[in-house]
Order: structure tokens, then sequence, then C-alpha cells
């Protein structure tokens, strides 16, 4: 029996690195359609996903790839429509190896491009500037990103996820969670109840940093903005995934990975900050939240709120784990809660709003 495991194990890790070279294979096929003509009339931009200001320096995440000029949706739009103009989130062209210039104040650093476009710079600037100047210097491009956040200290900082916390996307019916993401658009996704104005409120006019943590591919960062602008959600750090093929993955990385990684970033930059950590029990919210708390302990996570969208199963489950958890770190620091409003006076009675 063991060794029939193992010989699955293997088959499985062949499948995948023989998937990988076809994966390679098609990549240079499309690298040589697209070269000359469609690179050639593409005019490349530096799409910049976070430019963040935090007590320890800047942090700016982005991709450079052709410009892309897009209807604007509206809310009568046909499912055909939607598709059509998600789809095309999937469709882009890359620039590797691209040279990115960034000004900020007197000094300029140049980074380069992965082989998917995607740039990222992580500086220890030491002075309070607002925003910094984003370059292709080979491509003619440069913009100005104003940065979120500030050198100053904070001494609260709040970490939400997205999908079924401040977004009804029906992660628990595979169904609904098709039909949500391929056939609506950014006005027709529904925000969840109360939750959106209870980040905004914990925010304060941006004394308490909010970061928003997703396993949506980054291909849908413009799409999750957008989203966050109508519902007039605080400016934040985005976290989201890199979906492809990879010795390690299929399409997406690990949940679990990708939040605490997420988590522990977020703290890095934040070392003398208290957190909130905000969730659903929809995927392992729970569990990842626990195990942070174990780690930094209640001083440093003083709250989390739980979402419950998966039944009475999950949620008992759930609540036996954090009445666990709550023996040791104190009674009210992880809780269940069915809607905003319970939230709202957990938060209350900790003395958080």
């Amino acid at each position: 029996m063991i060794g029939l495991v193992v010989s699955m194990k293997r088959l499985i890790i062949w499948l995948r690195h023989g998937a990988l070279v076809v994966e390679w294979l098609l990549g240079v096929i499309w690298y040589l359609m697209t070269f000359w003509i469609p690179r050639k009339k593409a005019h490349p931009v530096a799409d910049v996903y976070n430019a963040i200001q935090h007590p320890g320096g800047i942090y700016l995440f982005g991709r450079v790839m052709a410009l892309r000029v897009m209807t604007a949706p509206k809310a009568k739009d046909d499912k055909w429509v939607n598709f059509k103009r998600m789809a095309s989130n999937w469709f882009t062209l890359d620039f590797p190896n691209a040279r990115v210039e960034v000004k900020m104040g007197n000094r300029v650093i140049t980074v380069r491009s992965n082989k998917e476009g995607y740039f990222e710079l992580h500086d220890t600037c030491d002075e309070e500037i607002k925003s910094v100047q984003v370059s292709l210097p080979n491509h003619g491009y440069s913009a100005e990103v104003e940065l979120i956040g500030s050198r100053e200290f904070k001494d609260l900082v709040i970490i939400s996820d997205v999908d079924d916390t401040l977004m009804e996307t029906g992660s628990i019916s595979m169904g609904k969670m098709l039909e949500t993401t391929l056939f609506g658009n950014s006005l027709t996704r529904e925000l969840v109840p109360g939750v959106g104005s209870l980040v905004t409120e914990l925010n304060r006019g941006g004394e308490h940093p909010v970061f928003y943590v997703t396993s949506s591919p980054w291909n849908l960062a413009n799409f999750l903005k957008r989203i966050f602008h109508r519902a007039q959600l605080p400016d934040g750090g985005l976290f989201m995934t890199n979906w492809g093929l990879t010795p390690e993955q299929w399409l997406t990385p690990s949940h679990d990975i990708h939040k605490r990684q997420a988590i522990d970033e977020v703290a890095s930059w934040y070392p003398q900050a208290k957190f909130v950590l905000i969730g659903d029990d929809s995927q392992r919210d729970p569990e990842i939240y626990a195990a942070a708390l174990e780690s930094y302990g209640a001083e440093k996570v003083l709250a989390i709120l739980i979402r419950s969208v998966s039944g009475t199963l999950r949620a008992n489950e759930v609540r036996a784990k954090y009445k666990t958890v709550n023996a040791k770190y104190g009674d009210s620091t992880a809780n269940i809660a069915k809607s905003a409003d319970e939230m709202r006076t957990i938060l209350q009675t900790k003395g958080l709003l």
C-alpha cells in the first residue's frame, strides 16, 4: 500500500514536469508568434498593483504589459459581454526583462521584470514621500504613482480576506462561484452587508492601515480595485496570487502558504503594531489565523473575526477549535460570527471601535 502511494506521488510529479515541458514549448511558440508585429505595435505600461509606504520603507509591485483599452462595464451588460471582458484579463502581452526605473526623492532605482512581466521593489527609504515616478526608459513610458500609507508609527493594522468576507463569491459552491466570476462585472458583484463599513471604521481615515488578501490571480487586480472603489473601501495593500504551472503546483499556490506569507510580510513592516484579522470559514482562514496567533501571541493579534458561511457543521468545528484557542489566549480573541453586526459588537467589547 505504501509503495502504491509512493508510486502515485512520483507519477503526479512526472505528469507535472511533463506538463511544464509542454507549457514551455507552447510559450516559445507564443513568444515567436507575438515577437515581431504585436510587440512592435504594442505600447507597454507599468501597471502598479501595490505602492506602499510603511515604517520600514517602500514596497512596489506591478507588471509590465501592453496597454489594453477596455470598455467600461455597465450594470445591464449581458453575460456574454461580461464573459468577454473577464476573459480579456487573462490574455495579456507581457514584457519580460523590461527595465523599470523608480524615482523616489533624489534617487533612481532600477529593477527588471521577470519572465511573466512582474517586477518588485523593496527599499528602506528613510524619508517621507507622497509619490514615486515609475518609468520604462526603453519604451518611452513614465507615470507618477501615489503611495499608500506613511512612515509614521501605527498602533493597529487590519488584514482582511476578500472572497466571502468582503465580497460575495459563493466559493462553497463551485457552480455559483464560476457563474459569479465569469459572467458578472465590477458593477454587479455583491458585497457582504456591513463588513465593508466595518473595515472602513477600523481604518479611521487611514490611521490604521488595511491589507486585503485573496487567492485570486493578479490578472484580476484592477477588476478588484474597481469593486473596492465602488464600495468606498479604504485604499490598502493587495496580496493576490500568481496562477500557473510550476514544479510545486498545477494552477494555484497553497491558500495556507499564501495567506500566512502575507500576514508575516505585513507584520515585518509594522513590528510594533497590533493586528485585527478578518476572514470566513469557507476555506482555512480560521486555522491560518489561529496559527498566526500561536506565533505572534495575543499581545500582537488582538482579535480574529470569522464570518460563518459554510453551514452548521463547519461553524461547530471552528467554534470547538476557537474554544481551545480562547482558553489559552483570552475569551474574546478568536470569534466566529454570522453577521457584521456581531463582528461590530465583538470589536466594541474589546474597545477597538
